[in-house]
């Protein structure tokens, strides 16, 4: 997604011409996170009694990260001016060794954007499989709120280290303020980011969230996911899929004062 606004105020970040030109997912307004979300440690995990190494795809780093939907080819199904359905069929490679079948729905109305990521598990067992949402927010002036149990700050390799629970569990601060690329879980849901001139609420059926606000960065992250980094917790059947809608609605600039 390149971007998207209400009234030419832009309501995630912009894609810049460079990055449209480069087809650079990490330029954009937001991506797909499938079948994982976040890192797998040193691009290797262990599956059924078997170990699994994967392609790294972050250089320098020495991990795989956010899966193979945000830098893989989707087609189109179905487009209109306030409906797309994108797909990707995934047969297993060095990326990822188990089979998928995905499917995004962009869906517009007037203040609202919502954005349904289902992923089917086509092997003959079960399977890690889980989707989530990668969405850049304009950050200055930005006040991000949300409610969730546990933060998760990560060591020095930027996996997670121990928990921290969160006494009162509202996370509430100016993201100009704060330098974080922790994980939350426990999330409930909802979150609300706030400018002076206007107001977002998101909201998502998974119950873990990733917060990226790079210092003095023109934009953050705040990342709807269904597990923790470095955890493929979320097993899918054969035939059955995971599905995860991020739902951003414009409001008012009072709702998150």
């Amino acid at each position: 997604m390149s971007a998207w606004s209400i009234g030419g105020r832009p309501m995630l970040r912009t894609a810049s011409p460079e990055a449209l030109a480069a087809r650079d997912p990490l330029g954009m307004a937001s991506f797909p996170l499938v079948p994982f979300s976040n890192r797998i440690a040193d691009a290797r995990f262990d599956w059924a009694g078997q170990s699994h190494a994967i392609t790294r795809n972050f250089a320098p780093e020495p991990h795989a990260i956010h899966g193979i939907g945000w830098t893989s080819h989707w087609s189109v199904r179905e487009a209109d001016d306030q409906r797309v359905v994108l797909t990707l069929d995934h047969r297993g490679d060095a990326r990822w060794p188990f089979a998928f079948a995905a499917e995004q729905i962009v869906e517009l109305t007037p203040d609202t954007l919502t954005v349904t990521l289902t992923a089917c598990n086509l092997e003959a067992f079960d399977v890690p499989l889980a989707c989530g949402h990668h969405p850049y927010f304009p950050a200055a002036c930005a006040r991000l709120r949300f409610a969730a149990e546990r933060r998760w700050p990560p060591d020095a390799r930027m996996l997670p280290g121990d928990p921290v629970e969160i006494a009162d569990r509202e996370v509430d601060f100016a993201v100009a303020e704060r330098a974080l690329d922790c994980a939350f879980s426990g999330w409930d849901g909802a979150a609300t980011i706030a400018w002076p001139d206007t107001a977002l609420r998101i909201d998502s059926d998974v119950d873990h969230a990733v917060v990226y606000t790079p210092a003095g960065a023109p934009h953050f992250c705040f990342e709807p996911v269904a597990h923790l980094p470095n955890r493929l917790s979320v097993i899918v059947a054969p035939g059955a899929s995971h599905r995860a809608t991020m739902r951003l609605i414009a409001q008012p600039a009072n709702v998150g004062a």
